[in-house]
């Protein structure tokens, strides 16, 4: 994370990084750890670890690489310079490569994210992101979503069966807490851009999302967006 662990400490953040560091213990994460990486063995078989790059996805991939398996093939969506800041994609790209070494890594770009229309044309997004996914042929998909998270999502269960694949969600029984604690215990890399908002939206609500995207606009993220990316928003990343 670029040192970003130990900087916190300057930014006024050491505290609650002590709080989660706490965590881990008192409620009994490595528990639920060692269950996440006994359940994706099961589906690391034919499988691709989709990675946005966010604390959950890549809790899961530090957990999977770590406990389960190296053989691995990651998957990363970028979304292109209007929906993602070049500086973000670019550390995020680093901390897959960093946690997953000796992984098999595919990126692909949304061809449509080099556009304006991409922060309201979402529906473009969608067929293009799940055509991508058709088109790398993998019986298993491995995400990091969680139970905490999933009325938001429309997932309901640990494993979800699509017409082409199985989506099996290894980390689904963690809370906010116990991914922040498995980041400060374990020194996972996550985007230094959450300690920006963690400010302003506290620790059970920051998530990595698409920047100045309209889809996300019923939650106030664009409004945040406009107040912390407000250059991202002028410069569209270039």
């Amino acid at each position: 994370m670029r040192g970003a662990v130990h900087g916190l400490r300057a930014e006024g953040l050491g505290t609650d990084i002590e709080y989660f560091r706490t965590w881990y213990d008192l409620g009994r994460v490595e528990e639920k750890v060692e269950e996440a990486a006994e359940f994706a063995s099961r589906y690391i078989d034919n499988s691709i670890i989709s990675v946005s790059g966010g604390k959950d996805s890549m809790v899961m991939l530090h957990i999977i690489y770590n406990r389960v398996s190296k053989n691995i093939t990651v998957f990363h969506w970028d979304h292109g310079p209007y929906l993602m800041p070049r500086e973000v994609e670019s550390e995020i790209l680093e901390n897959i490569h960093r946690t997953a070494p000796r992984a098999r890594i595919v990126v692909k770009t949304y061809a449509h994210g080099f556009r304006e229309e991409a922060r309201w044309e979402y529906e473009k997004w969608y067929r293009a992101f799940f055509s991508t996914l058709t088109s790398l042929r993998a019986r298993h998909h491995l995400l990091g979503i969680r139970a905490d998270e999933s009325s938001r999502r429309g997932v309901k269960g640990r494993v979800v069966r699509k017409r082409r694949w199985v989506e099996a969600y290894p980390i689904y029984n963690f809370t906010w807490r116990d991914v922040w604690a498995y980041v400060f215990r374990h020194g996972v890399p996550v985007p230094t851009v959450y300690f920006k908002y963690v400010k302003l939206l506290g620790w059970e609500n920051v998530r990595l999302v698409t920047f100045h995207d309209k889809e996300f606009e019923k939650y106030g993220t664009t409004t945040v967006d406009s107040y912390l990316m407000w250059r991202h928003k002028n410069e569209a990343g270039f």
